[in-house]
């Protein structure tokens, strides 16, 4: 008896490879709504990494729901003008923005206490280390989550704009069209976020050295 499950996985990466993006949009809007597996079978891994950077862990699976949803929903406002998963991810990064507004609203952004691994490299680099050993130290799993901490601090937008210039080398142009900016915007408020982003780890400094 055969497996109809496999066939179908089978069937779509078959599409997957032979169809461009366009392709299947065209016959998702032409009336084949089921084309839109092929989409999210290609693209689907890429939209889960953005949202898992992105929001709390057990909301990782909603919002992703979320982001296809709405990229169907406004699949014909797609133009073809730029690659679709870059259109996909766009969709992503504002969904992600709309997650940490709601929390905002609900609960009020607390100071994340750092772990004592944490407070020990605080300690370490604020002692005074060269530029080379401060770059070696930037890669160690308590700077990233020290970033974290003080990126916590941010307000929703700022931190997506944070995470797609400098972490995730998202083009300046793709996000001004990300956050409906423009350039000089984006420039401007990238430069702001980032000296507050210091300020807030100054601050993280400031208060290690004195307890």
């Amino acid at each position: 008896m055969p497996n109809h499950a496999m066939e179908g996985r089978v069937g779509i990466a078959l599409q997957c490879s032979a169809e461009s993006d366009l392709d299947v949009i065209t016959r998702v809007l032409g009336g084949d709504g089921e084309a839109f597996d092929i989409l999210l079978h290609r693209h689907g891994d890429r939209v889960f990494k953005i949202v898992t950077r992105r929001v709390r862990a057990e909301d990782v699976e909603s919002v992703a729901q979320e982001v296809f949803v709405a990229a169907f929903r406004s699949l014909r406002t797609y133009g073809g003008k730029q690659p679709f998963e870059n259109w996909l991810a766009r969709i992503a990064r504002r969904r992600c923005c709309d997650y940490w507004r709601c929390q905002e609203r609900r609960v009020p952004t607390a100071t994340v206490p750092l772990e004592v691994d944490q407070r020990a490299w605080l300690e370490q680099v604020s002692s005074g280390l060269s530029v080379e050993a401060f770059e070696r130290e930037c890669e160690r799993k308590e700077a990233v989550e020290v970033m974290q901490a003080a990126m916590s601090q941010l307000d929703a937008e700022d931190r997506a704009l944070i995470e797609s210039i400098y972490f995730e080398d998202v083009p300046l142009r793709e996000v001004a069209a990300t956050f409906r900016w423009s350039l000089a915007k984006v420039k401007i408020r990238a430069y702001r976020v980032r000296n507050r982003l210091h300020r807030v780890i100054e601050r993280m400094f400031e208060s290690e050295a004195a307890t």
